[in-house]
């Protein structure tokens, strides 16, 4: 009994430093990417609505030291740029103006239009005016640079070890104030503040990780193909990998904050994954016989939500029949993507499935072009 004991504190003595190194490491990873994320925007909005509430007006010196912040400054690079801005000061003066008290309330007894991009934006914002202080205990308490760490560590369960290799560059995250939505643009995340607080911590972690997942793969991918029949196996293939990171059994559920016509758009696609494969068949031997340079319209008309829907029925079923591991080594290759996913197809059809069975002149024709 004496040498158990012994033996076990020689192994605590091991343990301990190793614990110790272990935890160390993942502390400084989380340190690697405080520069990696800003919440100046969302504070400098709330700051501003800080000084409506209090009476002041508010000059265009202010509105463009906001916009210049480093979220907004991203966000609004686009050619779109002028009219956001123009909604964004429109649904901050009527969230927190103390005058327009019955119209911000009046606006958040409303289902806005999904296509009016003001008014989704100016109930999200006066949302936010409600929850002010949980806003700022929000943006204090959550450790974001240890999300992204998080997210690194987890979305290399998704990708070869040979995407890990080299220097990519990995996402900026940014907090905003806009419409509840996360969106991409110049290798950063424009996160919603609003939306992030209806958001857990796994959430936000997974949300990451799939745009981390874009971020390693684009760095895989040279000289793409400029084939309209491979670019959408492409997209198929990227977001639906992307998808199993974040997306769950319900995937149209995400679609619900943009209204109930969205999510029902997303549901009938994604209901009608195996249609969409069984079209780009029968347009493929059309092309061939009469090929164009350029963008191929009717394949382009068949990418909806960036091929989300299809994407994800593909990738979830190449997951049921358990070749998960087989796609994360293909996850550059939308040929090899093709063939797999008739892999596992035959395997649900051997179990009474009716699943669309992409031809093998697809498949030969992707690599070709690959």
């Amino acid at each position: 009994m004496k040498s158990h004991n012994t033996t076990m504190s020689i192994h605590k003595l091991f343990l301990i430093p190793t614990l110790l190194f272990t935890l160390s490491v993942i502390a400084c990873w989380g340190d690697s990417f405080s520069d990696k994320y800003s919440s100046s925007s969302a504070r400098a909005v709330l700051a501003m609505g800080d000084s409506i509430r209090a009476g002041h007006s508010v000059s265009e010196d202010d509105w463009k030291r906001i916009f210049e912040t480093d979220g907004y400054k991203r966000y609004l690079s686009t050619r779109k740029g002028d009219a956001l801005r123009s909604m964004i000061k429109e649904a901050v003066l009527l969230a927190f103006s103390p005058a327009r008290h019955a119209e911000a309330d009046s606006m958040l007894r409303l289902s806005p239009n999904t296509n009016d991009y003001q008014a989704v934006m100016s109930q999200n914002i006066c949302k936010l005016a409600k929850r002010q202080d949980e806003a700022m205990r929000f943006i204090t308490e959550t450790d974001f640079p240890a999300l992204l760490s998080r997210a690194d560590l987890l979305v290399r369960k998704y990708i070869p070890q040979r995407a890990t290799q080299g220097n990519v560059v990995l996402n900026n995250l940014y907090l905003i104030c806009t419409i509840p939505d996360a969106s991409v643009r110049e290798k950063s995340v424009m996160l919603d503040i609003n939306l992030a607080m209806d958001m857990t911590e796994e959430e936000i972690v997974r949300m990451l990780a799939h745009e981390f997942f874009h971020n390693y793969r684009e760095a895989t991918l040279v000289n793409e193909p400029r084939n309209s029949f491979w670019k959408i196996f492409n997209s198929f293939e990227n977001e639906g990998i992307a998808d199993l990171i974040d997306k769950g059994d319900h995937p149209e559920t995400l679609y619900a904050r943009y209204g109930a016509s969205v999510e029902a758009l997303y549901l009938n696609e994604y209901k009608n994954s195996s249609h969409t494969l069984q079209k780009l068949d029968s347009l493929l031997s059309p092309y061939l016989a009469k090929p164009i340079e350029g963008e191929y319209a009717p394949v382009a008309d068949l990418l909806v939500f960036n091929g989300h829907p299809t994407g994800y029925y593909m990738t979830r079923l190449i997951r049921e029949e358990g070749l998960e591991k087989d796609l994360i080594k293909v996850f550059d290759s939308p040929a090899a993507f093709a063939e797999l996913y008739n892999k596992a197809a035959s395997r649900r059809n051997h179990k009474g499935g009716n699943e669309y069975i992409i031809s093998k002149e697809m498949i030969s024709y992707l690599y070709a072009v690959e």
